[in-house]
């Protein structure tokens, strides 16, 4: 997958601990959320998710998912974030290759 343009996101947007917070802001006409979900079990982590990127969708979102690279790659989301811990364990030939920015 190949990018057009450049991702434009906003300086500065809210980060959120799980679909909910997402459900509450989307409304409110943010354009960009970063979702920070921490769980380790990981049918809970795709289902929270899958709900923010469905919210996401509707609301014209562009949803940032935090750590959780693979579901990210799964789930068709557009972008990820990944600190320098995280880029240690990363699959980056995996990253570059789904188009996440």
């Amino acid at each position: 997958m190949t990018r057009a343009s450049p991702l434009e996101l906003d300086a500065f947007y809210p980060i959120v601990p799980d679909a909910s917070w997402v459900a509450r802001l989307a409304p409110l006409g943010v354009r960009t959320l970063q979702l920070r979900f921490k769980s380790d079990n990981d049918t809970t982590c795709r289902q929270e998710i899958a709900a923010s990127l469905t919210l996401a969708g509707l609301h014209n979102i562009t949803l940032i998912i935090n750590d959780h690279w693979q579901h990210a790659i799964e789930l068709g989301a557009t972008c990820v974030h990944l600190g320098q811990d995280d880029l240690r364990s990363a699959d980056i030939a995996s990253l570059k290759s789904s188009g996440l920015a």
